[in-house]
C-alpha cells in the first residue's frame, strides 16, 4: 500500500509545480493521506482519498491561513471520501477494512449560524455511524457548536451522544495566525475530549500540535489514532502553491499498556 500511495503524492507534487505561486480561485479540492504503524510483528497502512467541493469559488489571500480560507470565508461545501486499513499480521496473511464516507457543511456571510453532517458507511456489513454539528459564530472567526454522534454497528443496538465543540482563528504578532480547537463529548460513558492547536508562520506553513482522550471515531477518520482514540499529534502542512499542499504527522498513539508510533503523509489539491 505504501508503495502506491507515496508515488501518488510525489507524482501530483510533480504536475502541478509548475503552476506557480500565483493565487486562483478553486472550488474543488481533493486530499491524499497515508497513515503507517509497525508494532509486535503487526503492520498496519491506513489510505483516505477524499473530494470536496465548495458551493462558492475560493481564493488564497495573503492575509490569513490558506488552510482556513473556506472557514474564514463561510463557504459551504461537500463532500465524499473512501478509506482502507490494511494489515499484515505475521503468521496470519492481510485483512482490510474499507468504507466510504460524506456530508458538507453549511455556513454563509449573511448570518452566524452554522451547520454540519459527516457520515461512515463500511464495505461488508451494515456498520453505520454519524457525526452531526449546529453552531453559531460568536465573533466572526470564533465558532461554537452543538454535536451529536450516531453509532449503530452491525446486528447490535445504535447509540448516541452528545457534546461540544469549538474553533477559533486569532491573528498574532506580525501577520501570524493561531488557531486552536477543542471538543468534549459523553463518549462510552466517559468524557472524551480533544484539543488542538496550529501556528501559521506565514499563510502557506504551519505547525501544530493535538491530544486527544476516550474519543474514538469521533472524527469519522480510519486512521490508528482515530480507532483508538487517545493520542498526542505533532504535525505541520506546506502549501508549495496556492493550489498545492504538502503535510506530515506523527501520532504517539496510547495503547492503555504501552504504546505505538503512527506516521503519516498527504497531499491536497485544489483547482
Amino acid at each position: 500500500m505504501k508503495s502506491r500511495v507515496i508515488p501518488f503524492i510525489v507524482s501530483v507534487l510533480a504536475s502541478t509545480i509548475a503552476v506557480g505561486a500565483q493565487a486562483q480561485s478553486y472550488q474543488f479540492q481533493t486530499d491524499a493521506d497515508y497513515g503507517h504503524v509497525s508494532e509486535n510483528g503487526v503492520d498496519l497502512d491506513a489510505v483516505t482519498i477524499k473530494q470536496q467541493y465548495f458551493l462558492s469559488p475560493l481564493q488564497a489571500s495573503e492575509n490569513q491561513p490558506w488552510k482556513e480560507a473556506a472557514f474564514l470565508n463561510r463557504s459551504s461545501s461537500l463532500n465524499l471520501d473512501y478509506s482502507r486499513i490494511n494489515t499484515d499480521i505475521n503468521g496470519f496473511g492481510d485483512q482490510s477494512l474499507s468504507g466510504w464516507g460524506f456530508g458538507g457543511e453549511y455556513m454563509s456571510q449573511a448570518h452566524n449560524f452554522y451547520g454540519a453532517l459527516q457520515t461512515r458507511f463500511f464495505n461488508g456489513d451494515d456498520t453505520f455511524m454519524a457525526v452531526g454539528k449546529v453552531g453559531y459564530f460568536v465573533q466572526p472567526n470564533w465558532l461554537v457548536n452543538l454535536d451529536v454522534y450516531h453509532v449503530n454497528p452491525e446486528r447490535e443496538s445504535s447509540d448516541t451522544y452528545y457534546g461540544a465543540s469549538t474553533k477559533v482563528i486569532v491573528p498574532v504578532m506580525m501577520g501570524d495566525h493561531l488557531v486552536l480547537t477543542a471538543s468534549v463529548a459523553d463518549w462510552d460513558e466517559e468524557n472524551g475530549y480533544t484539543i488542538g492547536a496550529d501556528y501559521y508562520i506565514r499563510p502557506n506553513w504551519s505547525v501544530g500540535a493535538s491530544y486527544r482522550d476516550d474519543m474514538p471515531m469521533a472524527d469519522l477518520n480510519f486512521s490508528p489514532a482515530s480507532l483508538v482514540g487517545k493520542g498526542t499529534e505533532l504535525r505541520s502542512e506546506y502549501f508549495v502553491t496556492p493550489q498545492l499542499a504538502l503535510r506530515a504527522s506523527y501520532n504517539r498513539v496510547d495503547l492503555g499498556q504501552g504504546h505505538t508510533d503512527q506516521y503519516g503523509l498527504g497531499a491536497s489539491y485544489r483547482f
